[in-house]
């Protein structure tokens, strides 16, 4: 699928007709696996490449949560690159393919962007912004549109799709809202990871390479490699300075609720919704001890009675005496 634009009206989602499909491509050979390698060794482009896939991985993990927690039929996160939104993170059988183009130039997408605001389509039947026919054929009936926001600037759009009309409530959009703030710091590592990247390249350019002795073969070690110089060791050392730099520490590592196993910061055990419900839970067990105690006054009402009538009996005695 080259785009994706059931949000968008007047337009039709495209298929590619050329080429084989997937069961006709023939299978890939699977490449030998390469030694790990420092980011000086290769240009920082190892470093770039695992903060890539852990960006992949982040996003996915928070389209899945979000297609949880808000109960629709699929969800979808775009990023722009260049003049384009790129699906980056699908989960559900109505969310877009991965790599699959958004368009935004128009409809409840475009509107979304245009004005930086959430724009929530309750009934695609009837909501003249989305494309009514796209909807139909992926059954399709509400949806929900929120801008990735950085800078003042659209980065990216994140979607939720369900077959039930009305299907979002405001507290579906407050939780997106929430696990937009998750992406934004994701995007922020990955670029820092970037900047490490260009740095070292940087670096490892401008370093001066020693010449030579004639005669002597450069010394090599057990792998057969040759010793890095002192230049190469001050390059490294730099590189581990850099790389150390570009932790945001404010950010803090992303955890799971003990609860509901949705994406918190370090340090919280429990996520905002399961903290409220937690507080919920303590005025019902107070009234449920209070509870047990009314009750078991009443059925031991004769016992305490009976008590009661001894222990003035036996004062009355002794003030006698």
């Amino acid at each position: 699928m080259d785009r994706y634009s059931i949000l968008d009206q007047g337009s039709h989602q495209a298929t590619s007709d050329n080429g084989p499909s997937n069961g006709d491509q023939p299978s890939a050979s699977v490449p030998a696996r390469e030694r790990l390698r420092f980011p000086a060794e290769d240009g920082g482009k190892s470093l770039s490449e695992m903060a890539e896939r852990d960006l992949d991985a982040t996003l996915q993990l928070l389209t899945e949560r979000a297609q949880y927690i808000t109960g629709a039929a699929g969800a979808a996160i775009a990023l722009r690159e260049g003049d384009e939104m790129i699906c980056r993170a699908s989960s559900g059988q109505s969310a877009p393919e991965l790599g699959a183009r958004l368009q935004v130039n128009s409809g409840l997408s475009g509107e979304s962007v245009r004005t930086r605001q959430i724009l929530r389509c309750d009934n695609a039947e009837t909501d003249p912004r989305v494309n009514q026919e796209s909807c139909r054929l992926l059954g399709i009936a509400s949806v929900v549109v929120m801008p990735l926001m950085r800078e003042q600037e659209v980065n990216g759009v994140f979607e939720l799709l369900s077959d039930r009309a009305y299907a979002f409530e405001e507290r579906d959009l407050a939780a997106l809202e929430r696990l937009a703030q998750m992406i934004q710091t994701a995007i922020e590592h990955a670029e820092a990871a970037r900047r490490v990247q260009a740095e070292v390249g940087a670096e490892i350019e401008s370093a001066p390479a020693d010449p030579v002795t004639e005669g002597s073969p450069p010394e090599t070690s057990l792998a057969g490699e040759a010793q890095p110089d002192v230049e190469e060791k001050n390059v490294v050392e730099k590189v581990e300075e850099q790389s150390e730099t570009v932790v945001l520490p404010e950010h803090g590592k992303i955890g799971k609720c003990q609860a509901c196993g949705f994406p918190v910061s370090e340090g919280r055990k429990l996520c905002l919704d399961c903290e409220a419900s937690e507080r919920e839970k303590e005025p019902e067990l107070l009234s449920q001890f209070a509870g047990q105690q009314q009750s078991w006054l009443r059925s031991h009402l004769y016992l305490v009675g009976a008590v009661l009538v001894a222990v003035l009996t036996v004062v009355l005695l002794m003030l006698r005496r």
